[in-house]
């Protein structure tokens, strides 16, 4: 256990140093709450290269998709027994930082120079708040209630009001809704060079808030069924949001040295570039081996004693036997997927499933669900031939399915594989407990009570903020908008 804690903290600590060697690079936020003779571009980099590179290794990657349980430790013979309920507060603080330092913090301060800049820059300032929305939506959903209306005023540090969850989601929609006010795609101010996502294109920007508060309301319907009213707003223009792959946010990632993906990072550090801890989970191969999905190749590679793909219980004893996470999907120039045509499209179908905002229609339920799973599959390289048998013989009709919502839940758990901070979502909000998609269980060596639902409050927090929810929460209580 202290060997996985230090392995965390060193990749860590080499994240770290790439960013701080960028920073320096860039010359900024010498002062953590003033950034003047800062252009709002540097700032908005920085956060971007510090918030990717945490979500994507160590400190996210790696505790939250052995939580959620789309990925199997392999026991002794991978990561370690007893490791999934283990969050390291390395881990916690470090990303505690990340969202309100080095990723909001200088989010904030940007959005404050292009304001007040002699030609007030409007569309730094929208891109800047679309990406804070994104950060705050993590936040909470990993963390629960947390810092927002007081969050980065440097005299409300180091003890700021905690708002409750559903006040932070209302706050993300709003966050979405100033930057599209701002936008003007007419105008030559912008980011460009150092938005990585769309290079400056603010119709993407348009696209990507509008579909970050349609994922936030699917979020929020459930606890709130007003919320209903703006879904359909949305699903009345659907061009207004993601809606081909062109629009994709994607972190994107390089085969040179220290240009890759932090995920292969990890394994150019400990295990000579190859995944030998994570291997494939029952909890999502079983959904997709009756079927043959074109993805089992993508997503894992055979053990090296096997002829054939086979998955392990989440904490159960894998051999040579068991396949492994791909290295497809840890390779050096893999794109981290921050939202996908995709994820929006399973959405839609799931609202028209579900009647959300707008008639219950499962044919048009249909469409969006061949749509989401065909692009799916086309964005993780699958074989053309295989994906078209799939789509014709294989794709589950949700008009005669006994259960059409459950089948787009698991469609979207499959999916989001390798993303778990929005597989721990999308399993969380699939169902009240006990009813999730999937059914999981207790994992061996987990501590006897419910299931995990959160990150619990870094240690740093704990101590310095005397405004922290009372009482604490702990790892298993539920949010907001978990049912």
């Amino acid at each position: 256990m202290k060997f996985r804690n230090k392995i965390i903290y060193s990749l860590a600590l080499t994240l770290a140093i790439g960013v701080s060697s960028c920073k320096k690079t860039l010359d900024i936020n010498t002062n953590p709450y003033t950034a003047t003779k800062v252009e709002p571009k540097l700032l908005f980099g920085y956060a971007l290269t510090a918030w990717d590179a945490a979500k994507n290794g160590g400190d996210v990657q790696i505790p939250v998709m052995l939580m959620d349980q789309s990925v199997a430790s392999g026991g002794n013979y991978g990561w370690g027994a007893g490791n999934v309920y283990d969050i390291s507060p390395y881990s916690t603080g470090n990303t505690w930082n990340t969202y309100y330092t080095n990723g909001g913090n200088n989010l904030k301060l940007a959005i404050k120079a292009a304001e007040s800049a002699t030609t007030p820059n409007k569309n730094a300032a929208a891109q800047c708040k679309i990406v804070l929305a994104q950060l705050l939506y993590e936040t909470t959903t990993l963390f629960g209630d947390i810092p927002f209306s007081e969050a980065y005023q440097p005299d409300k540090f180091p003890s700021p009001h905690y708002d409750n969850q559903k006040d932070v989601l209302e706050g993300v929609i709003s966050l979405c809704n100033e930057a599209i006010s701002q936008i003007d795609v007419t105008s030559p101010l912008k980011i460009t060079d150092y938005d990585v996502f769309y290079k400056g294109d603010m119709s993407k920007w348009t696209k990507l808030a509008n579909s970050i508060k349609f994922k936030t309301l699917m979020v929020m319907v459930d606890k709130d069924p007003t919320k209903a009213a703006a879904i359909g707003t949305l699903l009345a223009n659907p061009s207004s949001m993601i809606s081909s792959a062109a629009d994709n946010e994607l972190f994107p990632y390089y085969t040179a040295t220290n240009q890759e993906n932090p995920k292969y990072r990890l394994f150019k550090q400990y295990t000579n570039g190859e995944n030998q801890w994570f291997f494939a989970n029952k909890n999502v191969f079983d959904f997709m081996q009756p079927k043959n999905d074109p993805r089992i190749p993508k997503f894992f590679d055979k053990g090296p004693k096997a002829t054939t793909y086979k998955a392990v219980d989440t904490e159960e004893e894998a051999d040579g036997t068991a396949s492994l996470i791909s290295a497809y999907l840890n390779r050096k120039n893999a794109p981290s997927v921050i939202f996908s045509y995709q994820e929006i499209s399973l959405l839609e179908a799931e609202a028209y499933a579900r009647g959300l905002g707008v008639p219950k229609n499962l044919v048009t339920a249909q469409q969006y669900f061949a749509q989401g799973v065909k692009a799916s599959m086309d964005f993780y390289e699958s074989d053309a031939t295989a994906v078209q048998a799939y789509m014709s013989t294989q794709l589950t009709n949700l008009s005669t399915a006994t259960d059409p919502v459950k089948e787009i839940h698991i469609q979207q758990w499959v999916d989001l594989m390798d993303r778990p901070l929005e597989s721990f979502v999308q399993w969380r909000r699939s169902g009240p407990s006990g009813n999730e998609v999937p059914a999981l269980t207790l994992p061996v060596g987990a501590p006897a009570g419910p299931l995990i639902r959160r990150y619990p409050l870094p240690n740093s927090e704990i101590t310095a903020n005397p405004n922290i929810p009372n009482p604490q929460p702990v790892f298993t209580d539920k949010m907001w908008f978990d049912l």
